[in-house]
C-alpha cells in the first residue's frame, strides 16, 4: 500500500520496544493506609467513553480516555466526552493513563482530554499506540504527548500500584487485561473481550495461563465487560466468520464490495489472504481504512503482498470483475465510502448490476435507520446485499454468557462489578455471578460518578458522587450537553422557532413600533399570521409590564419575561414550545 505520508510519525514506533518500568513515586501518604476508590467517568451508562480512575492517596492512575457516539437527541453533535471536572484540580497525582485496546470509544477522547490534565504519561502496547499516535497527529499534539508502549510480559509501577497484563481476544489485535494490584488487594479489569478459540490474523487468543498465575492470589474485585451479557452461548470464533467470507469470495463470479470496521485488522487479514488464494485484486476506499491499514501493516500485524492491494484513490487501475472493493461505511455513515457508493456519488466506484455487497458488521445501536438506507439504495442499483440477519458475516468482540460465566470461574472474585454498557446490560451480568454463586451484597452496579470504597478486604459504594455531565464536541466547540445550544436546536428541531423584534428608544426604553414577529418550521402558513399577531400583542404586553413596574430592569431580565409569557400562550394555544428569541433593538 501507499504510505509514505505516514512514515514519519509511524517510524517511531516500529519494531519491538522494551518497556520501562518507571521508577516509584512515593506519596506523601504512602506510611498511613488510605482507601482505594475506584471512579467511572464514562462506560457505564452507555456503550462508549469509557474512563475509569483508580485513586490511592494522592496517586491515580486512569484506564482509557474513549468517546461516545451522539445520541438521537443530540443535534449537530460529534461525540460525547467524559466529564473530567473531577481530575482537573488533581493533575499532578496522575501517575499513568492505561489504555486497554484501540478502539475508539477507548482512545477517541484522548486528543481532547490529555492537554487539559497536563500531557500525563499514556501507556498502551504497540498496535494501540500507533493508533493513539494517529490520533493525535490528527490534533497536532504528538510532540506534546508522552507515549509509552506497553510489554505485556512486563510489570509496570506506579507509586502504591502494580500493574501487569494479560493479551485479551477482541475484534481489534493487542488488546489487554489488567491485574492491578494495591495496598487494599488485586484487581482484575478485563477490557473488552472474548475467548475465541480461533481468532484471525495476528489477533491473539486470551491468554489463559496468565490470567490463572495471576488469580493464584485472592481476587478482590472483577471489573468485567458487560456488552453482550444478554446474549446466550459463546461469541462465534473470527475463523468461522473467515470461512464464510471464503465461500462468499470463492463462488461470486463478479465484483465483490466488502464494507466493515477498519480496525477489524484480523477480518482484513483473511480478506486479503483469500483475495490472493483466488486471484482477486484488492481495492481500498475510505481514509480510515486506508490509514490503519497502513499503520497496521508497517507494525507488523497486516501482511499484505506486493501488487495486490491499492489505494482507490492513487492507482491507475480499475475495479473490475475479478476485484474486492474494501471500504468504510458499515454503519450507514452519511460521508462514508459505501454510503457514496450506494448514492452514485463515489468518484471511483460506479455499482454495476450484479455487484455482491457484504456488511461484515452489526449495527451500532442507533444506526438502523441508516444502515437500512443504503441498504436500499444498493438494491435499488442492482446490487446482491449480504449482512449479519443472512449470513454469519461478522462476529461481535465482546465476551456472551458463557464465555462471562468463564471468566468469573477464572478469576474467582469476592466481588464483582459490571463495567461497560447499558445499565440493563450491566444488570444482565450481575445476575449471571448471582447464579455463579458470588453473593447479591458482593455484586456492585453502580453508575458513572460513582465512587467504590475499599478497604480491609470490603468494597462499598460511598455517599460521594462525582459530576460526570455530557460533555459535547460540536465542530471546534466543546461544552455540557445541558448547554442552551443543545436545547435550543432540540427546540426548533420539534416545534420551530418565533423571533420577537422589540424596537424601542434608547433613553426611555417605551416601545416605537408595534413588536416585528418572524416564525420559521413554527405554524402553518395559513395560521401563521393571525397567531404572530396574537404573539406580537403577549410580547407588546409582557414587555409594556416589566418596564411599568421595575425601573432600572437589566435587557436580559426583560428578554427572560418576553419569552415566558409568549411561551405560555403559544403551549395553551397550540400546545408548542418553539425557540423563542426576543431582541431589543434600541434606537
Amino acid at each position: 500500500m501507499e504510505t509514505d505520508r505516514l512514515d514519519k510519525w509511524i517510524g517511531k514506533i516500529t519494531g519491538a520496544q522494551k518497556t520501562r518500568t518507571p521508577r516509584r513515586r512515593h506519596s506523601k501518604k504512602d506510611h498511613k493506609v488510605q482507601k482505594l476508590r475506584i471512579i467511572p467517568l464514562g462506560g457505564l451508562d452507555e456503550v462508549g467513553k469509557n474512563m475509569t480512575v483508580f485513586e490511592y492517596g494522592d496517586d491515580i492512575i486512569v484506564v482509557d480516555m474513549g468517546f461516545q457516539f451522539p445520541e438521537e437527541d443530540m443535534l449537530g453533535v460529534d461525540y460525547v466526552i467524559p466529564d473530567i471536572s473531577y481530575l482537573e484540580g488533581k493533575k499532578k497525582n496522575i501517575r499513568a493513563v492505561i489504555i486497554t485496546h484501540g478502539h475508539m470509544d477507548h482512545i477517541g477522547g484522548i486528543p481532547y482530554i490529555l492537554p487539559k490534565l497536563g500531557m500525563p504519561k499514556v501507556f498502551a502496547t504497540k498496535l494501540t499506540r500507533g493508533l493513539i499516535e494517529r490520533r493525535l497527529d490528527e490534533f497536532e499534539l504528538t510532540k506534546m504527548a508522552n507515549l509509552n508502549t506497553i510489554n505485556p510480559e512486563e510489570t509496570l509501577r506506579f507509586g502504591p500500584f502494580t500493574l501487569n497484563f494479560f493479551r485479551v481476544a477482541h475484534s481489534i489485535p493487542d488488546g489487554v487485561g489488567i491485574s492491578i494490584d494495591t495496598p487494599q488487594g488485586r484487581i482484575i479489569h478485563t477490557g473488552d473481550f472474548k475467548f475465541d478459540p480461533e481468532p484471525a490474523g495476528s489477533t491473539q487468543r486470551t491468554d489463559i495461563r496468565k490470567l490463572q498465575k495471576l488469580c493464584q492470589k485472592p481476587i478482590l474485585a472483577l471489573l468485567s465487560d458487560s456488552t453482550n451479557s444478554l446474549s446466550p452461548g459463546t461469541t462465534i470464533s473470527e475463523k468461522e466468520v473467515g470461512r464464510n467470507l471464503e465461500d462468499i469470495i470463492r463462488k461470486t463470479p463478479k465484483r465483490l464490495i466488502i464494507a466493515s470496521f477498519s480496525s477489524l485488522i484480523g477480518r482484513i487479514q483473511q480478506i486479503i489472504d483469500y483475495a490472493q488464494k483466488y486471484k482477486r485484486t484488492v481495492f481500498v476506499s475510505g481514509r480510515s481504512m486506508i490509514e490503519n491499514m497502513a499503520i497496521a501493516e508497517k507494525l507488523g500485524y497486516l501482511k499484505i503482498p506486493k501488487r495486490l492491494v491499492f489505494d482507490i484513490r492513487r492507482t491507475k487501475k480499475h475495479p473490475g470483475n475479478d476485484s474486492i472493493i474494501l471500504t468504510t461505511g458499515s454503519q450507514g455513515e452519511a460521508v462514508s465510502a459505501l454510503t457514496r457508493i450506494a448514492m452514485s456519488e463515489h468518484p471511483h466506484v460506479k455499482l454495476k448490476e450484479g455487484d455482491t455487497v457484504i456488511l461484515s458488521s452489526s449495527p451500532i445501536i442507533g444506526n438502523e435507520r441508516a444502515i437500512f438506507t443504503v441498504i436500499n439504495n444498493l438494491c435499488m442499483l442492482g446490487a446482491r446485499v449480504i449482512h449479519s440477519a443472512i449470513m454469519d458475516v461478522h462476529t461481535s468482540g465482546h465476551a456472551k454468557q458463557d464465555d462471562l460465566t468463564r471468566m468469573i470461574k477464572l478469576v474467582k472474585p469476592k466481588y464483582l462489578v459490571p463495567i461497560h454498557g447499558e445499565y440493563f446490560m450491566r444488570k444482565g451480568h450481575a445476575e449471571l455471578g448471582s447464579r455463579m454463586g458470588i453473593k447479591n451484597e458482593n455484586i456492585l452496579l453502580i453508575q458513572n460518578g460513582d465512587v467504590l470504597e475499599i478497604f480491609a478486604g470490603k468494597v462499598e459504594k460511598s455517599q460521594e458522587k462525582v459530576e460526570t455531565n455530557y460533555i459535547v464536541i460540536d465542530g471546534l466547540g466543546e461544552g455540557d450537553v445541558d448547554s442552551l445550544v443543545i436545547s435550543d436546536r432540540q427546540k426548533m428541531a420539534e416545534n420551530g422557532v418565533l423571533i420577537i423584534l422589540l424596537t424601542v428608544d434608547g433613553k426611555t426604553k417605551k416601545l416605537l413600533q408595534k413588536p416585528s414577529i418572524i416564525s420559521r418550521g413554527f405554524v402553518y402558513l395559513k395560521e401563521s399570521q393571525e397567531v404572530e399577531k396574537e404573539v406580537g400583542v403577549k410580547a407588546e404586553r409582557a414587555y409594556r409590564n416589566i418596564i411599568e413596574k421595575k425601573k432600572g430592569v437589566k435587557r436580559g431580565e426583560i428578554k427572560k419575561y418576553v419569552r415566558g409569557s409568549v411561551e405560555k400562550y403559544t403551549h395553551q394555544k397550540l400546545e408548542r414550545k418553539p425557540l423563542i428569541i426576543p431582541v431589543i433593538d434600541e434606537v
